[in-house]
């Protein structure tokens, strides 16, 4: 990871420099083209001048003589010529007729006398009609080309310069946040090497909120979840050996004591003996609750729409003989018509283990089952006077496995993680308020619409 990030911070940064070479060129391009421009400009200026001076079929030799020497003084070395390719004047012939200290400044500057190579010639017209031709040519002059030369050394050492600045600055650059990139990568692929040998008391320190950062948190998330899993798997496994040994050990203490014949009658041993078959009964029972509510959480039954109070009056009739078999009462508040569209399998698997909860943990007084609207939610609120859950117990209850502690009563716990579970799956939520000793209310709170 941190070897393909800093290729991928070497591949910019050799683009960059690239450019910066190509930018170097352009440069000087265009200052070639800048001094070539001028030149032009220059030449067609002095050419409409010399064109100027001719007039009336004559040459105006002074205004000629001036324009060659303005010509002159841009580094120019000119010549005039008519049809016939005669001269009819040269820089030479200005230069003789200037001054001792003017002629001898020219030559300082532009070098006369070093004048060499092809002239340029251009067609000198006046009304229409060819009078002759400008010839040019550039003086040899070294100041000017050595200032260019400068200036063109210069663009190149600063370009070198920069180049250097900016490569050694940016491979620097490139190597520390690859580094920095990598090291959270890196925190996580450790952290995820030790997962894998089920060591889950592991957290990835998060160095930041982008998506990198988010992904640490989700992988704290997902090791502290395995880590609370294992744990809960543990507890699972001692409570499943708990729960076997001891109607085996009373079965098989049954079987010993009859054939020693410390019991006699033979009933009382096969009772003893069918009522711990019925609790292991209970127990696989229990397990098989949890395989086939793991298996509807990724099923989509249909969704149908019903009248809730109808739906909850059905379950609760069905269950009311167990309620009275305990001398508890069980009621539904009847109230407005309430449709709403829900998944019937889970919903009905859900307020049965509310209310098989309720029956276990109550001893008097009974469960009251009601039910409302709130915006585009529907809610069911079951209601005991069972004897409560205590604070430290409360924020647990719907994880797996987890069982009261103070229960003597037989299960996994696995009843209201089912509940959970199944309410998460079906797009809602379920709250619960206990007090210990007046009773537990749970309220499932659903989409009217349904999860779709």
């Amino acid at each position: 990871m941190k070897t393909k990030i800093f290729l991928a911070f070497i591949t910019v940064i050799t683009a960059a420099l690239l450019s910066n070479f190509i930018f170097e060129r352009f440069i000087i391009r265009d200052f070639d083209n800048y001094i070539e421009g001028v030149r032009e400009d220059q030449i067609y200026w002095l050419l409409a001048a010399v064109e100027g001076s001719y007039s009336g079929g004559r040459w105006d030799r002074q205004a000629l003589s001036d324009s060659i020497h303005w010509g002159m003084m841009l580094g120019m070395d000119l010549k005039v010529t008519d049809n016939k390719g005669k001269e009819i004047i040269t820089s030479t012939e200005v230069m003789r007729d200037l001054s001792e200290g003017m002629r001898r400044r020219m030559d300082q500057l532009y070098h006369v006398h070093k004048a060499c190579g092809p002239f340029s010639d251009l067609p000198l017209y006046s009304g229409g009609r060819k009078i002759g031709t400008f010839l040019s040519r550039a003086f040899p002059k070294e100041e000017l080309k050595e200032k260019e030369t400068v200036f063109k050394k210069r663009v190149q050492h600063f370009m070198l310069v920069s180049f250097l600045i900016a490569g050694s600055g940016l491979i620097i650059i490139a190597l520390l946040f690859s580094l920095y990139l990598s090291r959270p990568i890196t925190s996580l692929k450790k952290a995820a090497d030790r997962i894998s040998k089920r060591d889950f008391n592991v957290t990835v320190e998060q160095h930041s909120g982008d998506e990198v950062g988010k992904l640490s948190e989700a992988f704290n998330i997902m090791a502290s979840s395995l880590r609370r899993e294992e744990e809960l798997r543990k507890h699972l496994t001692s409570n499943i050996t708990h729960e076997l040994r001891t109607p085996l050990t009373i079965m098989k203490s049954n079987v010993e004591a009859m054939q020693d014949g410390i019991i006699t009658d033979f009933g009382i041993g096969f009772a003893n003996i069918r009522n711990e078959i019925n609790r292991l009964i209970e127990l696989v029972g229990g397990i098989e609750d949890i395989t086939r509510a793991e298996a509807s959480f990724f099923t989509n039954s249909e969704e149908t729409e019903i009248n809730i109070g109808e739906f909850l009056s059905g379950i609760t009739s069905e269950m009311r003989p167990l309620f009275s078999g305990k001398g508890l009462s069980i009621e539904v508040n009847i109230g407005e018509e309430l449709l709403a569209v829900a998944d019937t399998e889970k919903l009905e698997k859900v307020v049965r283990n509310l209310l098989s909860n309720c029956l276990k943990f109550t001893t008097e007084g009974g469960t009251n089952v009601g039910y409302g609207s709130e915006g585009d939610m529907f809610f069911i609120c079951i209601r005991d006077t069972g004897r409560g859950i205590t604070a430290d117990e409360l924020p647990n209850i719907f994880n797996r496995y987890y069982r009261v502690e103070k229960s003597q009563r037989g299960g996994l716990g696995l009843g209201l993680a089912i509940v959970k579970e199944l309410v998460d799956v079906m797009g809602g939520k379920v709250e619960v308020e206990s007090r210990e000793g007046e009773g537990t209310e749970f309220r499932l709170h659903l989409p009217i619409g349904g999860r779709g």
